[in-house]
């Protein structure tokens, strides 16, 4: 008799049968072997035991792998990159838009670009930059510009000293101390380290972070009583631009200047070229909504076509925004044009005279052939054109040469 448990309510019938066989099904009682026969039985299980090993080495070994999703999430990565991207250029743009309608600072936008530029410098290698050579080419001028109207123990205050990129530069010069002042705390905390790093320079580092432009730079610098007020030369690289978005500021920046350095003393930079942006803007017609220019390297991009429809000249010397992208360096940053004359004019109000004002082009071919034996091996080959002279060329050159200009002014009053 076939006696089964009760099947459980949760299983089929189908599987309770298999598990416990079917009612229907004869039970059939296996003989018992006899002595010789068991002897002969255990033989054939050991053969069988043994071929039975046999096939299982035989069998294929299969691994069970993890499934790699590796294109799905590569591909999930860039949509949420390209999605990031998107909202902070929109972000970018509502600042811009803002800007330039004069409903917020340029201050807050610069300050953050510089911040991020800090973060994502300090992760890349800066000779696999694409613009190397006009890094190079930058980098010369200033060599010159600051040895030219700097000399030894003199005191420089720097504005807009970013990362401290100069500090070598004055350190040639033989300077007795370097007060630089940044709006960008990132920028000012990187230029600690590089300070710190540079152990054979020789003179004091004050490095400030502060509003040249907007705020009297008493506030900055009153914690910092070493700082030694007049000072000898007071510089501006790269950085000027940002004080013109309107008259207050760049009259504000003037009164600094004059106010930091003693009689005779230089102030010296370097600036986007009022004539040559001009020049580019006077070949766009009044039809285009944003004039704009450039190449692979840079753009320049206004936000109306004011210039030409007050025929080809602007409508105020102040507030004449326009965003500016450099390839690896500067991604769309609202600067603003200063007209030289402007800029002389307001000198002259504070005491000081113009000393000097040409082009980047200009510049470097008067005085390349006193420094290109001075710079280092390196330096000459990264500032060597494919034609063998010294200089930029193809994009780099409308970007650095054409666009730039240097200027000094003394004070005499």
């Amino acid at each position: 008799m076939n006696v089964r448990p009760e099947k459980p309510v949760w299983m089929s019938q189908e599987q309770y049968d298999k598990q416990y066989g079917s009612p229907n099904e004869t039970i059939v009682k296996k003989p018992t072997p006899k002595p010789a026969e068991e002897e002969q039985s255990k033989v054939e299980e050991v053969e069988q035991e043994g071929d039975d090993d046999k096939k299982e080495l035989e069998k294929p070994v299969f691994k069970i792998q993890k499934r790699k999703h590796q294109r799905y999430d590569s591909e999930e990565r860039r949509k949420k990159h390209q999605l990031h991207k998107m909202r902070e250029e929109q972000i970018k743009r509502h600042e811009i838009d803002m800007t330039a309608n004069k409903v917020v600072n340029v201050d807050q936008i610069i300050r953050k670009h510089y911040n991020e530029r800090t973060f994502v410098a300090k992760r890349r290698r800066r000779h696999l930059s694409p613009i190397i050579k006009l890094r190079n080419f930058n980098n010369a001028i200033k060599y010159m510009l600051i040895d030219k109207f700097t000399f030894p123990g003199n005191v420089v205050l720097e504005m807009g000293c970013g990362k401290g990129g100069d500090l070598r530069k004055y350190g040639a010069a033989g300077i007795s101390q370097f007060i630089g002042i940044d709006i960008s705390n990132a920028s000012i905390v990187e230029a600690q380290k590089r300070f710190s790093s540079m152990g054979n320079l020789d003179y004091q580092v004050i490095l400030i972070t502060g509003d040249c432009f907007g705020e009297s730079l008493g506030v900055a610098v009153e914690p910092f009583p070493e700082c030694r007020f007049p000072c000898d030369v007071v510089s501006a690289q790269f950085c000027l631009h940002y004080a013109f978005e309107s008259e207050e500021k760049a009259r504000r920046t003037l009164l600094n200047v004059t106010k930091s350095l003693k009689i005779g003393g230089y102030f010296i930079g370097t600036i986007p070229d009022s004539e040559f942006i001009r020049y580019k803007l006077n070949k766009i017609t009044k039809d285009v909504d944003k004039p704009s220019w450039g190449n692979a390297i840079y753009k320049v991009t206004f936000e109306n076509s004011d210039y030409q429809k007050n025929n080809n000249e602007f409508t105020s010397p102040f507030g004449q925004m326009y965003t500016y992208w450099l390839e690896d360096a500067i991604d769309n940053v609202p600067e603003y044009v200063i007209p030289f004359e402007t800029l002389r004019s307001l000198a002259d109000e504070y005491g000081l005279e113009l000393e000097l004002q040409m082009p980047f082009n200009a510049f470097f071919v008067q005085e390349i052939p006193k420094w290109i034996n001075k710079f280092s091996p390196k330096m000459q080959e990264g500032l060597q054109r494919s034609d063998g002279k010294y200089g930029v060329e193809g994009d780099e050159k409308e970007a650095a040469s054409y666009f730039y200009t240097v200027f000094a002014f003394k004070k005499v009053k």
